[in-house]
């Protein structure tokens, strides 16, 4: 119901067409005969809604303003208005019941279905996220409702100090606490000049150690209020800094200790078995304050670690769209220095195009780590030699670990391979060597490590595996801590400089993997943690149909369509396929390159799987379909789709970017599965029990 288009354009078909488009694409829509069903239907909540310009002189109007009105601070209901061209300026009427409506979007007739759509699209998620800001309101609301009860609950008063501008802010209670009444003004100089002059220097130092050295500000002092009444208080309060360690605020709570005072006093002329009862309620009263405050300091912790992970979040977005395309870019350098490469007997040409290969080999291995770092990629498991893969990432570790620390590696895994996806593994390496850096402090050594281990530990299936160890000289993790290592958002770093997720991103990768993860520390001496993985023996199996690296096999007379939104890209896989001898037409996207099929009848689509509109993905469900004999190559720089899985084998995904052999033996691979698949089910096609 929240997403439900309204459309109101009394005109023609203009209504009925409008709901059509926008049905076709899953939307759910209302047509209104006027502005009152419009503003009955605005009441029963919608997501947009799409007017037409000559609607807004009909009657009603007044009723729309109203609602418009009324609509509580988080909402902006948005609207669409299609208006006609016009040569001069609007009708001073026209634009005025435009600008009455507020958030609307003009679009101008006559208009093409997917701007339309697009528009809608838009103002749909632009009041879906309205919506989320009104609940995300509401929850503040109540936990703020909740902290109130409880500081009340706890006689707490809260206070809130701008160390810059010297504004105090104070709650009704801890007012109170210094005589004043709820509506009456506390200021940081009336708060100071109320406290007793014997303890006036004793606070006084408590706050100024708290700002300078950090630590939470806790003292009891006495305080004269404006009725000439002494009274005692315990105040706590905790400095909030910024980004670069400065403090910015200071935050806390008062609490009247008054009677709790004079109750000492009188206790203290008790016999000391009474005192020692006395003394015993006191330390259980303290520490439920502490715990109040303990509870309050790690939601505010709790608050901060989540706007860091959402920070986060959005950094990987951004990553992993630049990595895609970066890989499109690389895709065409790396296929036209291979083709030079190729076209050449010139060694000096030959040197500088191997030199080319070898950094567009580098940027290849960055890119993979950008999309890593994103969680924009599914595990791509294979048989990875960790020994190898741990060689090539010492310049990567000895870069990002700093000068400060020593980098040490103790392998003895040999040729064995474990059963991993490279990039991810690589990127949970890194994670630990730089929360290994993270713990020693002041620079230290880190060794990183692997042996093949036949022992067996909760989580691991039977057999072999392999072990990856990262270990360090810090400070140890402490007994209680261990067990909490791996959950979501847990850190033992200060705000800002971790979110919690770097050991549970381990763990998930290595249980994925069909492995886990073991975690030794002890407290002064340091940390080693072990990535278990289960040896693979992929490597030592070949399919029937392996052809050597050093072959390039031609054509066998199939035709091929490259289906790729990239001009670059697809001139490249085009040049290459001419140049291995297939007969070669070519689309510029999805819909395009469905178009072309019937017509072309290609034995083999070569298909980029992020395209706009239509991906590689549908391409290839809505091209098999209709031709299940169709061979598919999906071509990726972007690995996060779980539909490729679904959909094709590991053997028929082309990873961005590669050389022309690689094209070439991924072309007649997928060609040659096609062929055997259709043996295998002709017997069936033909009755055979």
């Amino acid at each position: 119901m929240h997403e439900r288009i309204l459309i109101l354009a009394p005109r023609g078909r203009d209504g009925p067409v409008i709901a059509e488009t926008l049905a076709n694409l899953g939307y759910r829509t209302l047509i209104c005969p006027d502005l009152g069903a419009l503003t009955e239907a605005l009441q029963e909540k919608a997501g947009a809604a799409v007017l037409t310009e000559e609607a807004l002189a009909q009657d009603g109007a007044e009723t729309l303003s109203a609602w418009l009105a009324a609509q509580p601070p988080w909402s902006d209901f948005p609207f669409i208005v299609l208006v006609t061209k016009q040569a001069g300026k609007r009708a001073q009427a026209d634009a005025a019941r435009l600008q009455a409506i507020g958030n609307i979007v003009l679009l101008e007739r006559p208009i093409n279905g997917e701007t339309l759509v697009s528009a809608a699209a838009s103002a749909v998620r632009a009041r879906r996220r309205q919506y989320l800001a009104r609940d995300q309101l509401t929850d503040q609301v109540k936990a703020e409702e909740q902290l109130r009860f409880a500081l009340e609950a706890g006689h707490l008063g809260s206070w809130e100090l701008d160390l810059e501008t010297q504004h105090l802010t104070a709650s009704k209670l801890a007012k109170a606490h210094f005589g004043r009444a709820a509506d009456e003004a506390l200021t940081l100089d009336d708060a100071q000049a109320a406290v007793h002059p014997d303890d006036a220097v004793r606070r006084l130092a408590n706050l100024d150690a708290s700002i300078t050295q950090g630590g939470d500000y806790q003292v009891e002092y006495r305080v004269i209020w404006p009725d000439g009444s002494v009274h005692w208080l315990q105040v706590r309060g905790r400095p909030n800094r910024d980004a670069w360690g400065k403090p910015r605020r200071m935050t806390g709570v008062t609490l009247d200790i008054t009677e709790r005072k004079a109750a000492e006093a009188a206790l203290m002329e008790m016999n000391e078995t009474l005192e020692l009862r006395v003394a015993a309620s006191v330390h259980e009263l303290r520490c439920a304050n502490q715990r109040l405050i303990d509870e309050i300091g790690e939601r505010e912790q709790a608050q901060a670690a989540l706007i860091q992970a959402q920070k986060m979040d959005a950094i990987g977005q951004l990553t992993g769209g630049i990595a895609h395309d970066f890989n499109n870019l690389l895709t065409a350098i790396v296929g036209n220095v291979d083709m030079i490469a190729k076209r050449s007997d010139d060694p000096r040409i030959q040197r500088m195009a191997a030199n080319a290969l070898e950094g567009v080999e580098r940027a290849t291995r960055l890119t993979a780590q950008l999309l890593a770092f994103s969680r924009s990629q599914q595990l791509d498991l294979q048989a990875v030699e960790v020994d190898a893969l741990i060689d090539g990432m010492d310049d990567l570790l000895t870069r990002t670990l700093g000068h400060t620390v020593e980098v040490r590696t103790d392998l003895h895994a040999g040729a064995t391979r474990a059963n991993a996806d490279p990039n991810q593994l690589e990127l949970a390496i890194l994670n630990l060597a730089i929360n290994a850096r993270d713990a020693m402090g002041e620079g230290g050594t880190v060794t990183v490590s692997s042996r093949v281990a036949d022992d067996w530990y909760e989580g691991l299936q039977p057999g072999r595996h392999v072990v990856i160890a990262v270990s360090d000289t810090g400070h140890g993790i402490p007994p209680d801590l261990l067990q909490k290592v791996f959950d979501p958002f847990f850190t033992t770093k200060s705000v800002g400089k971790g979110t919690g997720l770097g050991l549970s991103q381990v763990y998930g990768i290595a249980t994925q993997s069909g492995g886990t993860v073991r975690v030794e520390s002890t407290v002064g001496v340091g940390t080693a943690i072990e990535i278990w993985l289960p040896v693979s023996h992929a490597g030592e199996r070949l399919r029937p149909s392996e052809l050597p690296q050093s072959e390039t096999p031609l054509s066998l007379g199939e035709r091929v369509l490259v289906i790729d939104d990239d001009p670059g890209v697809r001139r490249f896989i085009v040049q290459c396929l001419k140049s291995l001898g297939y007969s070669v037409t070519e689309a510029a996207g999805g819909q395009a390159g469905l178009d072309r099929i019937p017509v072309d009848r290609p034995n083999l689509i070569v298909v980029d799987f992020a395209m706009p509109g239509v991906n590689g993905a549908q391409v290839a469900v809505q091209a098999r379909q209709a031709f299940p004999d169709l061979a598919v190559l999906l071509v990726t720089g972007y690995a996060d789709a779980r539909s490729i899985k679904d959909l094709v084998t590991s053997e028929a995904v082309l990873r961005k970017p590669f050389k022309v052999s690689d094209l070439a033996i991924a072309v007649r691979r997928a060609l040659e599965d096609t062929k055997r698949l259709e043996l295998e089910l002709l017997p069936t096609l033909h009755g055979a029990p």
